[in-house]
């Protein structure tokens, strides 16, 4: 009874450990690292970055000699659609109505946008961040500009920006009607042989 117990124990364990919700942590990838400058910067985004949905772009700025975080230099973000790539406006009737603006825009110009990054935005204070919504899909151009006393830098990298995944949760209706149909024949039936 023990080993049946422990065996158990163990599956639901690996099942719970194995479980892709448990398996995706808020985990940033290394998009570019340059030297530029007197600095070396680093910037990072979410590991999935989606069309429409908020996103975490990051910035580590360090001093080049010593590698030294600096943490009082001004950061801003310079993000540009997708070249040829046209907005469309959902309807509003028949859709939802798709974002079509950046989160926490501070100035805009022919597409482009530029957003404020600051260390208060992110979780690690060594970090400047802004939460970014890009509302298109594919390759955008992101300009890390920085600027501490009278030294200033720019880093260019591109953001591959994907189609959100497809969600079954306008089908479940439609997949759990045949499973109530299926539910009322087997409780017909044995109602049917009981009283019978």
């Amino acid at each position: 009874m023990k080993s049946t117990w422990s065996a158990r124990t163990l599956a639901a364990l690996l099942l719970f450990l194995l479980l892709p919700c448990h398996a995706k942590a808020h985990l940033g990838i290394v998009l570019s690292r340059e030297v530029r400058g007197p600095f070396v910067i680093t910037v990072f985004t979410s590991s999935e970055v989606v069309r429409g949905q908020a996103t975490d772009v990051s910035v580590l700025v360090q001093r080049r000699d010593s590698n030294e975080p600096i943490l009082d230099a001004i950061v801003n973000f310079l993000l540009t659609p997708p070249r040829g790539s046209i907005s469309q406006q959902a309807d509003a009737i028949c859709g939802q109505p798709a974002p079509m603006a950046l989160a926490t825009t501070s100035g805009s110009r022919d597409g482009q946008s530029m957003i404020a990054a600051r260390r208060e935005q992110s979780l690690n204070k060594l970090l400047y961040a802004a939460s970014v919504n890009l509302p298109l899909a594919g390759p955008w151009e992101l300009e890390a500009l920085v600027r501490h006393g009278a030294d200033s830098a720019k880093l260019t990298c591109e953001i591959p920006v994907g189609l959100p995944a497809r969600r079954l949760d306008g089908l479940v209706p439609y997949l759990a009607l045949p499973l109530l149909l299926v539910a009322l024949f087997a409780t017909n039936q044995r109602l049917r042989t009981r009283f019978q």
